[in-house]
């Protein structure tokens, strides 16, 4: 087991030191690659239209622009469909994200606690009414329901249908609601288990009660298994923005691209003016069916890895958090 443990810890740390490796070169370009939209290049005396491919070095213009004003930019990962490199565009996008999972990963810690010593309180309406309520909710699928919470929030999947604060709400409410059972679960059994040992018996006896008791004697056997559900919660958390990104369901607004296809205009591309790995996932299925693959791998990968750096954590020291025997 402990061979286990140290080769699941090392495992996660190589994968967070390539994210950080990977979040410092995508920051080191400089913001105009991750920010302006280029109209195309030219490689090689030919003129390319974006997404660009990767490793290549493209002498760019500008879109909507008389002139052609080319920028050479060299493209590690490729572009995305506005000319935007992959990589500035992608680290820049996990410093907010992170910042959303961070808020709502919290709020979604503190209900499960709060509903947890609910789930275990001696009081028999509200011990009954919330495991109510967590049995509803683990009942209903967690994207149908974030997916409700944000919508009676913002009115629907469109950014521009509801102010930034407004969504960033909605999105804090939605994952919080969605993922507090298993720490409620969590919490509950662990005050329970210690309300039948023996020194919380004896503790009870000279009067120690309330938030002394929960303090003193559960919080001690608590907070190791929070540590270790906080790591799996944050992994789900990552996923679950994932899954509302790819339905079009994300924080900022966009910039679409107009292309004409010989019946009209019509937009091909959404461009995220404030990218978070969730809303870099929206345009996903229009990359993938045009096999324009690398626009819809760089993010995936990005939240794909944070995630499962998370996930190889809780892991490694879910056993520290065993109660004794």
């Amino acid at each position: 087991m402990r061979l286990q443990r140290m080769l699941l810890v090392a495992t996660a740390l190589v994968v967070i030191a390539l994210w950080i490796a990977f979040l410092i070169a995508g920051l080191r370009i400089p913001a105009e690659w991750a920010t302006a939209v280029r109209g195309g290049g030219m490689v090689d005396g030919r003129v390319i239209l974006p997404p660009f491919p990767a490793l290549t070095s493209v002498a760019t213009y500008p879109a909507n622009t008389p002139t052609l004003d080319l920028r050479t930019h060299y493209y590690l990962l490729g572009s995305d469909a506005g000319g935007r490199d992959l990589l500035a565009l992608t680290a820049r996008g996990a410093l907010p994200s992170f910042e959303l999972v961070a808020v709502a990963l919290g709020a979604r810690m503190l209900l499960g606690l709060v509903a947890g010593v609910g789930m275990a309180s001696r009081v028999a309406a509200l011990r009954t009414a919330v495991r109510a309520a967590g049995n509803w909710v683990a009942g209903f699928p967690y994207l149908a329901l974030a997916v409700l919470v944000i919508q009676a929030f913002t009115g629907g999947p469109d950014a521009t249908s509801a102010s930034t604060r407004v969504r960033v709400i909605g999105f804090v409410v939605a994952i919080g609601i969605v993922g507090w059972r298993d720490i409620a679960e969590v919490v509950a059994s662990r005050a329970e288990w210690v309300r039948t040992q023996s020194f919380a018996m004896g503790a009870a006896a000279v009067g120690t009660s309330g938030f002394g008791f929960f303090r003193r004697h559960v919080w001690p056997y608590l907070r190791p298994a929070l540590m270790v559900e906080l790591s799996f919660q944050a992994s789900a958390v990552l996923v679950l923005l994932a899954e509302l990104g790819f339905l079009q369901y994300y924080i900022g607004g966009f910039t679409g691209i107009a292309e004409d296809l010989g019946l009209g205009t019509s937009t091909a591309y959404h461009l995220a003016n404030q990218p978070e790995l969730g809303q870099l996932l929206a345009d996903a299925r229009i990359y993938t069916l045009r096999q324009e693959l690398l626009p819809a791998l760089v993010p995936a990968m990005a939240l794909a890895l944070a995630a499962l750096a998370f996930e190889l954590l809780g892991r490694a020291f879910r056993g520290r958090a065993d109660l004794p025997a």
